[in-house]
């Protein structure tokens, strides 16, 4: 059941925002293609168990923008994608127990 002490996030399919002076996505890993279907489809199966084991906490909103901050400036990004996993970014940032595959997001502390 989704923790009642934190709201929920609004959840957008526009890319996070992109800082100045950070490489347009086509500049970044230009030749990097995602996971294969059935690579996304474990990633994904993976990180929803975490996400269940965790009791399905979600971060705040501080940390969520800090962890889409955080990707903004990663060379894996492109629009609301992780090109690593094949992550929508704007969805795995704001569950607790989901990883950043570089280990980029630093850890939250458990309730």
């Amino acid at each position: 059941m989704p923790d009642p002490t934190h709201a929920p996030i609004p959840v957008s399919n526009h890319p996070p925002h992109i800082p100045v002076g950070a490489p347009p996505d086509s500049a970044r890993a230009p030749n990097q293609k995602p996971p294969s279907l059935a690579r996304q489809a474990w990633n994904l199966a993976r990180s929803l168990a975490d996400f269940v084991a965790d009791g399905c906490k979600t971060v705040t909103p501080e940390q969520y923008q800090a962890r889409l901050e955080i990707c903004d400036g990663c060379d894996h990004r492109r629009n609301n994608r992780c090109m690593k996993f094949g992550c929508r970014l704007s969805l795995k940032a704001q569950g607790r127990a989901f990883k950043c595959p570089e280990a980029k997001w630093p850890a939250v502390e458990c309730d």
